[in-house]
């Protein structure tokens, strides 16, 4: 029989050392699972319980809020889009109000003091043509 044993501990298979370590792998597993039970008092008990309600509303809460700055990240995606859709709009107003600046520039014979002056040189020419008449008609009289 001991012969038997052996021929089977050292077989060329290793069916038996396979076993051999599956069976100590679960009686180690059963021997600390039933060995290894801790019983709570009512106390504990109730503890226990609020803690897990108390952890369950803070994983709601948590996640309800990551539902809220989801939401809060696309409305500020979205509003980041607008922005930069009206500072090219923007900046388009003031190309174009650069082109109209340019158009409405007086140009120089449009020039303020220009008309001015032709306004001090006609009536010069205008008074003297006024006293050379008055010279005329008294050399006349």
């Amino acid at each position: 029989m001991i012969k038997k044993i052996l021929d089977n501990i050292f077989s060329d298979t290793g069916e038996f050392v396979v076993r051999f370590v599956f069976a100590v792998v679960f009686m180690s597993f059963f021997i600390t699972n039933c060995l290894g039970q801790t019983t709570f008092t009512d106390e504990e008990i109730i503890n226990l319980e609020n803690d897990f309600i108390y952890l369950e509303n803070k994983v709601d809460s948590l996640s309800y809020q990551d539902s809220l700055k989801a939401v809060m990240i696309t409305t500020l995606e979205e509003e980041l889009d607008l922005t930069n859709q009206e500072l090219k709009l923007t900046n388009e107003q003031l190309k174009l109000t650069e082109d109209k600046v340019k158009l409405v520039k007086p140009s120089w014979w449009e020039n303020k003091w220009l008309y001015f002056g032709y306004g001090a040189t006609l009536s010069y020419a205008v008074i003297s043509l006024v006293n050379q008449i008055g010279n005329i008609s008294d050399i006349v009289n």
